[in-house]
């Protein structure tokens, strides 16, 4: 597989899961449950999707640039997961926001694969 089809692959695949998560929020929110958690979930893989297009040349040859690139990704993201998980108890212990369990661990789910993959492409262009 080349390197453009790859990355027109991850490309195409990000916009329909950007256009399904968008029809879900739709949906969710005429029926007054936002977030209902897929939608959520879909919108995460879709930023996933953009950034294995971007990461693709660079992550296709895995050396050792591609190698300190996930490592450096992965250790900015634990603090920026701990400090989610942080504000969210602290939102529910003051009780500013109700989510159910479902919609709680999507949320945390869908922002650990946009920080993930968002810190990749941050140290995929600084280094």
């Amino acid at each position: 597989m080349s390197e453009k089809s790859g990355q027109i692959q991850f490309v195409i695949l990000g916009f329909l899961f950007l256009a399904i998560s968008i029809i879900y929020s739709i949906a969710s929110i005429s029926g007054g449950v936002f977030p209902s958690g897929q939608d959520v979930i879909l919108f995460g893989v879709s930023v996933m999707a953009f950034s294995n297009a971007y990461l693709y040349p660079q992550f296709k040859g895995n050396d050792e640039r591609s190698k300190q690139i996930r490592e450096k990704g992965m250790f900015v993201s634990y603090f920026f997961i701990l400090s989610y998980m942080i504000i969210l108890m602290g939102l529910f212990g003051l009780n500013v926001i109700a989510l159910n369990g479902f919609q709680t661990v999507s949320i945390l789910a869908a922002l650990t694969m946009i920080t993930v993959f968002i810190s990749f492409v941050v140290f995929s262009k600084r280094s």
